[in-house]
């Protein structure tokens, strides 16, 4: 074999070992970011508080027919009223099971950027596990001056809730301040049912309710996923939350909460 063919053998070998080594550290590369995900990022999830409890409500079935009856004529309100009186109670409330889940965004200290929220958003939003008793809906701040939430139809989320990066956080204007700050959501069980009573002298607040309406822990139980999108100047990234709600034993308690900090296994990429 002469000197020429040898030499041709090793540059393609050479050529074949160093194309090899290309193509295992790029595959490497993206294992790599497929387990790990973004590093670095100017944003990071600083903590998730969930709070877990119940509350009682009108429903909008109700308020509807409110309006409707005061424009009725006095006969038929009379009428109304003797249909109303046939079954009287001193307490009769709708009741909602509610998870409020407040999500933290937080600045990392370990990079000196400008860099400056646009917006988060949750979107994707899925039931994994389904309640036994009830129904889930999803909800965002009310827009008004009482309360932070009002469980009706007009502060229903539908495919997605949007929070826009501002001077400072506002809840209740769908605002995180654009150096950091929280958004929340509510996860509510709208189908638990009502109480009725005439034993109350006053309704205790909070999850003690369920207790009386005989509702065990079991029948709460549900599992949500969302994703949550962080969108900063010119990138965004993406990560997918699961939560187990309500958080822990509920019945019997005014309210359970939790907070999560560990999110060793919350994986951000770029979206």
């Amino acid at each position: 074999m002469d000197r020429d063919k040898i030499k041709q053998r090793i540059k393609f070998s050479a050529v074949i070992i160093v194309v090899s080594i290309i193509v295992a550290i790029a595959i490497f590369t993206v294992l790599r970011y497929e387990v790990e995900g973004e590093k670095n990022m100017p944003f990071e999830l600083g903590k998730i508080i969930v709070i877990s409890s119940a509350t009682t409500t009108e429903n909008e079935e109700n308020q509807n027919n409110n309006e409707q009856n005061s424009n009725e004529t006095q006969q038929n309100t009379a009428e109304l009223q003797q249909e109303l009186n046939a079954e009287s109670y001193l307490w009769h409330e709708k009741v909602v099971q509610t998870n409020d889940v407040y999500i933290y965004i937080d600045k990392n200290p370990n990079l000196k950027n400008e860099e400056i929220i646009k917006n988060v958003r949750i979107e994707n939003i899925q039931i994994l596990e389904n309640v036994k008793l009830g129904k889930i809906q999803v909800y965002m701040p009310n827009s008004l001056d009482d309360g932070l939430y009002k469980y009706v139809n007009e502060f229903l989320v539908n495919s997605s809730l949007t929070y826009t990066g501002a001077a400072a956080d506002n809840k209740k204007n769908l605002e995180i301040g654009n150096q950091g700050g929280c958004i929340c959501i509510s996860f509510a069980n709208v189908g638990v049912g009502e109480y009725k009573s005439n034993d109350d002298t006053q309704i205790e607040q909070g999850a003690y309710i369920l207790e009386k309406m005989n509702i065990v822990n079991e029948d709460l139980k549900f599992t949500v996923s969302f994703d949550l999108i962080i969108e900063v100047q010119d990138k965004a990234y993406k990560t997918n939350i699961k939560l187990d709600l309500p958080i822990e034993d509920i019945v019997g308690k005014k309210e359970t909460h939790k907070e999560i900090t560990d999110f060793s296994k919350v994986i951000f990429k770029r979206y």
